[in-house]
């Protein structure tokens, strides 16, 4: 009967997050975390591997003319853009929080004026190189700068690397049953490890799947529920 009931509510929670996987497609994951930050994580969490690094790049062009920074950016974003489609494993993207795919052609793109230089445009982007696990994470943080250091740059054009590589993962959501069967599996020892004479009650299973960064290309994947055990008095 408990195993019924628990189907049941699996299938809820997936209808209930079906639609809010569509809205989540690639999130940032900056800084990793300290020690007080483990600690306030529940016990049962889920170590993965990011999908991409992610470097913060911002592109300046000082040319005298505005349209002609505008031309020399987009040549650079493009030249750069063709680059990473050749390499295979990188894109561009921009974004803060959420990235999104990044078309140097695309005229919606805002070109920003630097209020602290004359005749100054620029524009923030991100470059993304996919994890790959063959590496060691030190590798391919060279790698990624190497890539970004060696683009062709048009006319009056620079590229300035800003901060250390973030990580990404791409629809988080996407390991929630996975988490969720860590948990049961946990409460199943639990169980066997107190007997019948308490109930396991389980709070915040439904919340959504919360992540945190580990080490350079690690994360750790948990849901934050709280397990309650309701044992019977004699």
């Amino acid at each position: 009967m408990r195993k019924t009931v628990f189907i049941a509510l699996l299938a809820l929670w997936c209808a209930h997050t079906q639609a809010q996987d569509e809205a989540v497609e690639e999130v940032i994951v900056s800084g990793i975390m300290d020690s007080g930050e483990y600690y306030e994580m529940p016990a049962v969490t889920l170590k993965k591997q990011g999908d991409f690094l992610v470097q913060d790049v911002k592109i300046v062009n000082d040319s005298r003319a505005s349209d002609l920074r505008e031309k020399e950016i987009r040549e650079s974003l493009q030249a750069l853009a063709e680059s990473a489609s050749k390499q295979g494993n990188i894109q561009l993207a921009y974004g803060d929080e959420f990235l999104r795919s990044l078309d140097p052609k695309d005229k919606s793109l805002v070109f920003l004026k630097d209020g602290s230089r004359a005749d100054t445009s620029y524009f923030n982007f991100s470059v993304k190189q996919k994890i790959n696990q063959q590496l060691s994470a030190h590798e391919q943080e060279a790698a990624l700068e190497k890539f970004i250091k060696s683009a062709k740059k048009v006319g009056r054009t620079e590229l300035d690397l800003k901060g250390e590589a973030d990580l990404s993962i791409v629809t988080p959501e996407k390991y929630r049953y996975e988490v969720i069967q860590k948990i049961a599996e946990e409460n199943t020892r639990l169980r066997q490890a107190i007997g019948q004479s308490c109930d396991i009650q389980l709070d915040g299973i439904s919340n959504r799947v919360k992540w945190q960064r580990s080490g350079i290309t690690e994360l750790v994947i948990y849901i934050p529920y709280r397990t309650q055990l309701l044992c019977k008095q004699n």
